[in-house]
């Protein structure tokens, strides 16, 4: 009994053991999927009080940074270090969402007197032959980004001057990054650049004493590079499809004429790029055209963009440029005039209820977000409807020398709808969160899951079922009607539901049985029809609680077996008592044979003789008694067997 119970104590604190774990585990799981916060290394420039921070033209100070910078750059999001960095600049992978940026501030180093190095206003306004809008003053922030490495384009911040002023602007991040960035890697390029002094000894200037100071700038400047773990389908997918058309605009209309490209037309003959879009299983059209891109489990839908033309030198004319569109904005999807910068990218989404969400504005999208002669991500899209609209200016000189600069508005838009190709939903239990198949049952009750398919059509049907005054089930419709994505049924009956896919005329219908009722769990289990369970309750069929059906034919067949099984026994317990009392007197004689007929008793004396067959007859008697007590309780246990029948 101890070693019962230790074994069970070792067994209970095994499973607490192995609990444990899980639990741990999974806490680690979960601690994985929350966002990091990262320091990022930087080098520190040092350059004389004359300079514009020019980096070539100064020495690296330190490939890490001093004790006695301002701060440190950090970013924030859901990230790991990518093993694979490039130029050895650090690279991180983005699991989900964007990467927030932000410069955390030092105070210590910001508010000191002038007996050390402390931050003083620069009245420049350039940094490493990077124009600014205004006056450094104390500090200045600027952020670059360059899908190839090689090409940097200047993000617009607000805030980007006078950072370490009275009131310090970096306390929140001042930066986060967008997805057509991450979807195709991108390297980021921030410069933290600010002038200091130092308090010196006082120098006489014609015998008055007036303040000395020593001058430094400093340039902090730190690079990264991001992209997503996971991203979408490859340039080269097939099927592909070229998606829009460009056409003229007017001028500083909103992006909203549409005027015929003549041959005098600056954009005549030549396009800016094309756009294509892949990554799915089937193109169709509905009876309006529109069109619809199907999409099955595991494909990623992508629209890329293929920039053809040099934006400073269009269709091979230097004369001919991308302008930056200052003042923007499109009509279309109503948006605030704002800087479009070279090109504006826009993406409105519809979801399944028609509402329309917020579009989603990418400026200066041909200068910072699209590569000559490469083909760019643009965005991994999920169901929807979907509008694209490409806004860009075009600015032609009349000649080398001259000012005379005319402006025309083009747009790129199209239209596309992306839907799951499957047409399944998935009934789920409502207690225990199996998935049930057709024909299963449920005394618990079960939810629709539509995986994400949004645009089916489902439509579902309970009925119950009630006995006739023949003694035939019948079935009773309690509704008929639509059914969306999480809908719950837990009331008793038979559910069947029809699943529609309007886009490719396939549809899957299940049926869900939900209750305890013997007769729903005999349809479920035997995949009867109600036709086929009155059949057998007709011809004296038996069900059973558990659903099971035992036909009459069975029954009969199951009482005769058991007579014929109870005269069996009863006849070979008679035959057994004949035989044991047989094998009795046959081993007694053997044993006295045995006993008078053995060779060696002959040499033996009389005593040893006697001493023999006393010894000799004990054991016969023992074994006599041993069958004579396994007759009487077999004789007993039969007395019993024939009195109960």
């Amino acid at each position: 009994m101890i070693h019962y119970l230790e074994k069970i104590s070792s067994y209970g604190l095994l499973s607490i053991a192995i609990v444990v774990c899980i639990l741990f585990n999974m806490n680690n799981l979960v601690a994985k999927a929350k966002e990091e916060t990262v320091s990022i290394a930087g080098q520190v420039y040092e350059f004389d009080k004359d300079s514009h921070y020019e980096l070539d033209e100064a020495e690296m100070i330190s490939d890490t940074l001093p004790d006695n910078v301002i701060g440190q750059l950090t970013i924030t999001g859901d990230i790991s270090i990518d093993d694979d960095t490039s130029d050895g600049i650090p690279a991180y992978l983005v699991d989900d969402g964007i990467i927030s940026l932000s410069y955390v501030v030092d105070p210590s180093t910001v508010n000191v007197d002038d007996a050390n190095w402390c931050i003083t206003e620069d009245k420049t306004k350039k940094v490493d032959g990077i124009e600014l809008e205004a006056n450094i003053l104390c500090g200045a922030l600027l952020l670059q980004t360059s899908l190839d490495g090689e090409t940097w384009v200047t993000e617009t911040i607000e805030n980007s001057t006078d950072i370490f002023g009275d009131e310090i602007a970096l306390e929140v991040p001042f930066y986060d990054t967008i997805d057509i960035q991450l979807q195709n890697g991108c390297y980021y390029r921030i410069y933290i650049a600010y002038e200091m002094r130092m308090r010196l000894d006082d120098k006489s200037v014609l015998f008055v004493d007036v303040e000395n100071y020593d001058y430094k700038k400093v340039a902090e400047v730190y690079e990264f590079y991001a992209s997503y773990a996971e991203t979408g389908a490859s340039a080269a997918d097939t099927p592909r499809k070229t998606l829009g058309d460009k056409m003229n605009t007017g001028k500083d209309t909103g992006y909203s004429g549409n005027n015929e490209i003549t041959s005098d037309d600056p954009h005549y003959g030549w396009d800016i790029g094309e756009f294509f879009i892949n990554g799915y299983t089937r193109e169709t059209k509905d009876e309006d055209g529109n069109t619809y891109f199907l999409k099955n489990v595991g494909d990623k839908v992508t629209l890329w963009f293929s920039l053809e033309q040099d934006i400073s030198c269009l269709n091979g004319d230097t004369n001919l440029y991308i302008a930056e569109d200052t003042n923007g904005y499109d009509q279309y999807f109503e948006t605030a005039k704002t800087d479009f910068g070279q090109g504006t990218l826009i993406i409105q989404y519809t979801d399944e209820e028609g509402v329309k969400h917020d579009p989603v504005i990418y400026t200066n999208y041909l200068a910072a977000c699209a590569r000559t002669g490469a083909d760019t991500k643009v965005q991994l899209f999920e169901e929807g409807d979907y509008e694209v609209s490409l806004d860009y200016e075009i600015a032609k000189k009349s000649g080398p020398l001259s000012k005379i600069t005319s402006y025309t508005d083009y747009r790129i838009s199209f239209s596309f709808s992306i839907r799951n190709g499957n047409c399944m939903v998935y009934p789920f239990d409502v207690v225990t969160g199996s998935e049930l198949t057709d024909q299963d049952i449920t005394a618990n009750g079960f939810s629709l899951d539509m995986a994400k398919s949004r645009y089916l059509t489902i439509d579902v049907t309970r009925t119950v079922l009630t006995m006739g005054t023949d003694g035939q089930l019948v079935e009773d419709v309690r509704f008929n009607r639509p059914a969306k994505d999480g809908d719950q049924y837990t009331d008793e009956g038979i559910y069947t539901f029809i699943v529609r896919n309007l886009y490719t005329g396939e549809s899957t219908t299940k049926t869900i049985y939900v209750g305890e009722d013997p007769y729903l769990a005999a349809l479920s289990i035997n995949g009867y029809t109600l036709e086929e369970l009155n059949a057998e309750i007709a011809n004296g069929a038996v069900i059973s609680e558990d659903g099971s059906i035992t036909e009459l034919i069975d029954i009969e067949q199951e009482t005769e077996e058991e007579e014929k099984e109870d005269y069996t026994e009863r006849e070979t317990d008679t035959e057994g008592e004949t035989g044991t009392e047989t094998e009795i007197a046959n081993t007694t004689e053997k044993l006295t044979e045995a006993v008078s007929d053995d060779p060696d008793a002959e040499s033996e004396t009389d005593a040893e003789k006697n001493s023999g067959f006393a010894y000799s007859v004990a054991i016969v008697l023992i074994f006599v008694l041993i069958l004579l007590a396994v007759v009487m309780i077999r004789g007993h246990k039969n007395g019993q067997t024939s009195d109960n029948q």
